[in-house]
């Protein structure tokens, strides 16, 4: 029988040979090749005037990491070459974070211990980790291609409108899938403000791409191996972020004539649309630089969480808000165990959970005081400085318009943002299960130390 390929979380012998570093690598490596391509003068919509370094790098970044801010217009700045250089490079993104994922799921199946086993059979998909990784690499390529066929072929009708139909489609089809947030259209997607087959349609995709494959699989498992604790939390978390994003946003837009001037069908698009482009999808029907405060405030822990892991959305994932939540819970209610459906979850797992969860919220407090002491100017809003730092942070894409008015340091700052977005907590958790942990022949003593 032919021995399934494995990658090993860590090297003993050589640090380069880590999962982690070969990963950060192969996202650097990416990004540079996409920069050098889209520097190119067939790149550019006029060849004469080719891109600039920065706006080339700052747009490879924004698609290798599946991001979507952008300090430019892709269907007036690119040409044809520039857009599949484009589509590209957040296609391979997309790929490379769902294969990412499938790498920390089987990191867990040998580093976290006899303990973290329970997790298998409670929190993560057994389903990918029982089969084989060339099996499982087959049906995410294979279902891949086939969920954004089905849906460029959805769009492509709605799009006759627009100079290359076909094109069009494929690309924005492809770019929702992978939460990329890219949009090639004419006059932008505030065009089809109140299409609900192109709405509806993209926002299944980005659906799709946030839950990922693991999440299917894992139902499957589910029905066929016993109950499933992962799935059960993201179908629950997906359950009730949809109409809370929703909700917010239309009753946060319900007052301002922008929105409510609107007829009740589109509204209701718009806030099933834009409350949910939260979820890291990057796409917006409206101009996020008109609707209110309450409105942008909301979105930004929408942003953070992002959507389920093993898909192609970034954040800090439903499961791990979910799982930082009921540890509050449980110790406001003074429990030892975090107890999710008659199922008690692991203290790593616990403490796994809190860690990233404070520290994207530690992340995104710092980048938005970078980018205050960069942008001095009153011109630019505090909460939008806020909010864009939030966006890069997660993945999302999504901006109130100042992305290209920002300084170079504030845009080399939102790539180093998105770049930690992208691959920060998975690698990071997959550094920390790599290393071996010695055991301690004693204990220090105990303290009491007042706090709070």
């Amino acid at each position: 029988m032919a021995k399934p390929l494995l990658m090993q979380a860590g090297g003993k012998r050589n640090p380069w040979l880590r999962a982690p570093v070969q990963i950060t690598f192969s996202f650097v490596v990416l990004i540079y090749l996409g920069t050098w391509l889209l520097s190119l003068p067939i790149a550019s919509a006029d060849p004469q005037s080719p891109l600039l370094f920065r706006q080339a790098f700052f747009t490879s970044v924004s698609a290798t990491c599946v991001t979507g801010l952008s300090v430019l217009s892709v269907a007036e700045s690119l040409s044809g070459f520039g857009q599949g250089v484009l589509l590209g490079l957040f296609q391979l993104g997309g790929l490379g974070i769902m294969t990412l994922a499938f790498l920390v799921f089987r990191s867990l199946s040998r580093h976290i211990g006899v303990e973290g086993g329970e997790l298998l059979q409670a929190t993560l998909s057994q389903s990918a980790l029982r089969s084989r990784p060339r099996r499982v690499m087959l049906v995410v390529l294979g279902g891949t291609l086939a969920v954004e066929l089905l849906g460029a072929l959805c769009l492509w009708p709605f799009l006759r409108g627009e100079s290359d139909p076909v094109w069009k489609a494929i690309f924005l089809s492809v770019s929702a899938f992978c939460n990329a947030g890219f949009d090639n259209l004419d006059h932008g997607l505030p065009a089809y403000a109140g299409s609900w087959p192109v709405g509806l349609s993209l926002l299944i995709l980005w659906l799709a791409g946030g839950l990922g494959f693991f999440v299917p699989l894992a139902w499957w498992e589910r029905k066929n191996h016993g109950d499933g604790l992962t799935v059960r939390m993201v179908i629950w978390a997906t359950a009730i972020l949809i109409p809370l994003g929703a909700l917010l946003f239309y009753f946060g837009e319900a007052s301002r004539p922008e929105f409510a001037q609107r007829p009740g069908n589109q509204k209701v698009l718009l806030a099933l649309f834009q409350g949910n482009s939260t979820r890291t999808a990057g796409f917006s029907m409206l101009d996020l630089d008109h609707i209110g405060r309450f409105s942008l405030i909301s979105m930004i822990p929408l942003m953070l969480i992002g959507g389920a892991p093993g898909g192609t959305a970034g954040g800090i994932k439903t499961t791990t808000a979910w799982i930082f939540l009921a540890g509050l819970w449980a110790r406001l209610r003074d429990q030892p165990r975090v107890v999710l459906w008659r199922r008690s979850l692991p203290q790593e797992i616990l403490r796994h959970a809190i860690w990233i969860t404070v520290l994207m919220v530690l992340l995104q407090g710092g980048f938005t005081l970078i980018l205050c002491a960069l942008e001095p100017d009153p011109e630019f809003r505090f909460e939008a400085l806020v909010f864009e730092s939030a966006s890069a942070l997660a993945t999302v894409g999504l901006s109130t318009g100042i992305t290209s008015e920002l300084s170079p340091a504030s845009q080399y700052t939102l790539c180093l943002a998105m770049f930690i977005g992208r691959i920060g907590p998975l690698t990071l958790l997959l550094a920390l299960l790599a290393r071996p942990r010695p055991t301690l022949r004693f204990r220090y003593p105990d303290t009491e130390v007042y706090i709070g």
